[in-house]
């Protein structure tokens, strides 16, 4: 039995689904860098555990830094509002999205409405990305440590990463 959903339509959302979740790692690489520099290194901690705190963040699920970050006491309570309420969209889209939805595949308003559900997720998490990169960088700024700086310490960063590919 053929299931009336062509490979081009089936490719049509897994490519947005799959385009979300990427957005959402670069969002939880930023609240993971968030939480580090924020809320946890300081100068007296060497650059060996900050690096070590870095790679716990990086393996962390959005869900997990957010309580990391709820347990700051300083953290701004509007970071922790829209990642509150962006949690649950991540934990849809990544977690129960294609059992939940499978119906909507199976005609184009159903698709055109799922793919905008999940283009809206992407949207939010870039949006709450640049949120938190803004917040690091000011948290940044008020330590000593220039935006300037912090641009040549990312595109030295990218240059790294990119010498292997």
């Amino acid at each position: 039995m053929t299931l009336p959903l062509s490979p081009e339509q089936l490719h049509e959302v897994t490519s947005q689904v799959g385009f979300a979740v990427w957005q959402i790692q670069v969002l939880e690489r930023a609240v993971g860098a968030y939480l580090v520099l924020v809320h946890k290194a300081t100068l007296a901690i060497a650059r060996a555990e900050v690096e070590t705190m870095f790679a716990k963040a990086g393996k962390s699920t959005l869900g997990q830094l957010l309580r990391e970050i709820k347990a700051a006491e300083d953290a701004p309570q509007h970071l922790i509002d829209q990642l509150d309420g962006f949690v649950p969209k991540r934990n849809w889209l990544v977690h129960h999205s294609r059992h939940e939805s499978h119906k909507e595949m199976y005609s184009a308003a159903g698709r055109t409405a799922l793919i905008a559900r999940i283009e809206a997720i992407a949207d939010e998490a870039l949006a709450l990305m640049k949120l938190f990169d803004a917040a690091t960088e000011e948290y940044l700024e008020t330590r000593g440590i220039s935006k300037e700086e912090v641009n040549r310490r990312t595109a030295e960063l990218l240059a790294e990463w990119m010498k292997g590919a």
